[in-house]
């Protein structure tokens, strides 16, 4: 059995951090979708809207992460 390097767990953390980076805005955008459609009566429209502008910060954040030196 082959031991582990903290060099070899660079590739997995990064995927998680550009998963999570990507994700987590997503959530908290569905999240505030559906509250705000449920006062104002077009829970469709809040959360296509939030999914949307979420999607887009969160993957420019992680083409920053990835840009990064």
């Amino acid at each position: 059995m082959s031991s582990f390097k903290p060099g070899d767990l660079f590739g997995l953390l990064l995927a998680m951090r550009l998963a999570l980076t990507i994700v987590l805005p997503l959530l908290a955008a569905l999240l505030l979708g559906r509250y705000l459609g449920r006062i104002y009566g077009y829970e469709a429209f809040f959360i296509i809207v939030a999914l949307i502008v979420a999607l887009a910060g969160g993957l420019r954040q992680a083409m920053r992460m990835l840009l990064k030196k």
